[in-house]
């Protein structure tokens, strides 16, 4: 269906694939569509692109060979926003979303603002003047700076100031000082870690428990190949399926990508291959808190399953 759309438009034809890392070991489509017309799959005047989307940098190692030789792809990196830039977005969202706070542009003639801070709040350089009667003065700059350490994700600076203010609010105070933010880094991050982990599929939610077993045991840094024999042990006690070693290894990347373990390289493999360790990056205790509240690890006891490992 997707071909013979593809002649009805004709021309050149770019399809966006956003998180492409999710293709896992089927990734025929990415072979499929830079030969489509090789292939006949498409007419000769079908000139078919891909603009691939991922978060995973290393999302290209797990692709066949002749998908990478049929793509012939070149790679953009995206930089995180720096700490200036989260001001200016944060700078805008405040002034929209709190009360008694504004943006006033200095050139503006009509109105005389003798207090407030002299922000820019775009790549113009245009200046305003940021007032908040809510908001004291150091709250943004200390939520960009945290941010921008970290990931500097504009969607993690927002939740930080949303959770700011939350816990200001929930303390019946009239502002929303520098504590609150702190707090609410703290929170947040929790909070995300925990969200993520609930979400997670089940043959994810398998891989985390072998590593949590693998943790409590004080094995880890560990390779792949212990986690894996763990993990048989669990979907067997589950009732789950289970994967082959390399589709297993997909979902100890994804624990790293998602921040919920730690993958790092530590020398060659046996056939010449990357060799990888991983560690939990939560507390073991967050870990079994979510993985008991999934239906189907309720029941498992992880230091039951070390001694017999």
């Amino acid at each position: 269906m997707m071909f013979e759309a593809m002649d009805d438009i004709g021309g050149t034809i770019i399809i966006v694939l956003d998180e492409i890392d999710t293709l896992s070991d089927d990734d025929r489509i990415l072979y499929s569509l830079p030969r489509a017309r090789a292939q006949g799959y498409v007419d000769d005047h079908v000139f078919p692109s891909i603009i691939g989307i991922s978060n995973d940098l290393q999302w290209r190692d797990t692709l066949s060979p002749k998908v990478k030789s049929s793509l012939y792809d070149d790679s953009v990196l995206f930089a995180p926003y720096d700490a200036t830039q989260l001001q200016q977005i944060l700078y805008r969202r405040a002034a929209k979303a709190f009360r008694d706070t504004e943006l006033i542009p200095l050139e503006d003639s009509a109105t005389t603002v003798d207090s407030g801070t002299v922000v820019t709040v775009d790549e113009s350089g245009r200046e305003h003047r940021f007032q908040s009667d809510v908001l004291t003065d150091d709250v943004i700059p200390l939520i960009a700076a945290l941010s921008a350490q970290d990931t500097g994700d504009a969607r993690q600076a927002i939740k930080y100031l949303r959770k700011a203010s939350e816990l200001a609010d929930k303390n019946n105070e009239t502002q929303v000082r520098e504590k609150h933010a702190r707090k609410a880094q703290a929170l947040v991050e929790r909070e995300t870690v925990v969200e993520a982990m609930r979400e997670m599929t089940t043959q994810a939610h398998l891989a985390l428990a072998a590593l949590t077993v693998l943790d409590f045991a004080g094995d880890t840094p560990v390779r792949a190949n212990p986690i894996y024999g763990v993990y048989k042990q669990i979907a067997t006690k589950t009732d789950a399926d289970k994967l082959g070693q390399r589709r297993f290894k997909d979902h100890l990347r994804e624990l790293d990508m998602q921040g919920i373990a730690d993958g790092e390289k530590v020398t060659a493999g046996s056939i010449g291959g990357p060799a990888w360790e991983y560690q939990l990056q939560v507390d073991t205790d967050i870990a079994v808190e979510v993985l008991n509240d999934t239906t189907r690890f309720a029941d498992i006891d992880f230091h039951q399953i070390n001694q017999r490992r």
